[in-house]
């Protein structure tokens, strides 16, 4: 069920934006919200939006007293620079991405929440765990995620958000227009009860993912051996999905990663949609919360 108010949009809070360098040279736009001596949590967007799409949630009392909050637009997307072939687009670079991230804020082990669209937000931490290693963050959070790259991406999406890759791929601009606002609706479980002005924020974000870089994007390769090894070792896993999401079964989910991650905790929204974060802004809230606060408890010394 719809929360009895929606935001029509995003309105940006109080924050510090900032281009950060990634080690290519590419920038890499990020945000900053809250007290910078609480412990972090960096939040990953998903494929054709950006970090923006986080901002509601950075209004939030409860996660601004108790975290500092950090998003950025990977590589590709949103405000940041936009390369178009594969070889920018590697499992490298993205770490160097979040590492660049975790400097410019001075960031130390935080927790990486990553949430899926077809790909992109959540499988960041096989990159992190493979190149920086997984003392680099303290958790994972995977929201409605895909663990990494391989096949079990035909797994866990749903034909819904398979059916959209060759519009987002196409350089004909009536098919791409219609796809994005198919791929927005599809977010939703009630899309007719989400503000309109919202959607067409969404569907903006999503007009800056261009053809070729989301060729490029979603043509990269993974090797999720060291994220495995971040299970054995006991790195904490939380897996939020909703159980009537449109774009992934998180079902399948849970059961590949629970093999790797067998302490990893999995929390299912009855009747959630791909946004859990949206549509069960509360749920989403407390579940994240809850997490976040005992992790930092047991580690207590991340953030400068």
């Amino acid at each position: 069920m719809l929360p009895s108010t929606l935001p029509s949009m995003p309105y940006p809070p109080a924050s510090v934006q900032k281009f950060v360098t990634s080690s290519d040279g590419r920038k890499i736009h990020a945000r900053a919200t809250g007290n910078s001596r609480k412990p972090a949590l960096v939040f990953i967007h998903g494929l054709a939006l950006s970090g923006d799409i986080f901002d509601d949630l950075f209004t939030d009392e409860r996660l601004l007293s108790n975290f500092y909050l950090v998003s950025y637009d990977m590589r590709g997307f949103g405000r940041s620079d936009k390369p178009d072939t594969v070889e920018e687009h590697s499992s490298l670079l993205y770490a160097n991405d979040f590492k660049a991230v975790s400097a410019e804020f001075k960031l130390i082990r935080p927790i990486l929440v990553g949430w899926y669209s077809r790909s992109l937000g959540a499988i960041v931490a096989a990159d992190v765990c493979q190149y920086l290693g997984s003392d680099f963050i303290s958790a994972i959070i995977y929201v409605s995620g895909l663990p990494y790259i391989g096949p079990i991406m035909n797994d866990v999406g749903t034909p819904v958000v398979l059916g959209f890759l060759p519009g987002l791929f196409s350089e004909d601009a009536a098919v791409a227009s219609k796809t994005r606002h198919g791929f927005v609706d599809s977010l939703f479980n009630k899309p007719e009860g989400v503000p309109l002005s919202y959607k067409w924020f969404l569907v903006g974000c999503a007009t800056l993912l261009y053809p070729k870089v989301a060729q490029a994007a979603l043509s990269r390769s993974q090797d999720p051996s060291a994220l495995f090894e971040a299970g054995a070792k006991g790195v904490p896993l939380l897996m939020i999905s909703g159980d009537a999401d449109k774009q992934v079964r998180g079902a399948v989910t849970a059961k590949e990663m629970l093999v790797h991650f067998p302490h990893a905790e999995v929390y299912n929204v009855k009747g959630g949609s791909h946004m859990p974060f949206y549509e069960h802004r509360e749920e989403f809230i407390t579940q994240l919360t809850r997490f976040s606060k005992k992790v930092f408890v047991r580690r207590p010394k991340y953030s400068l």
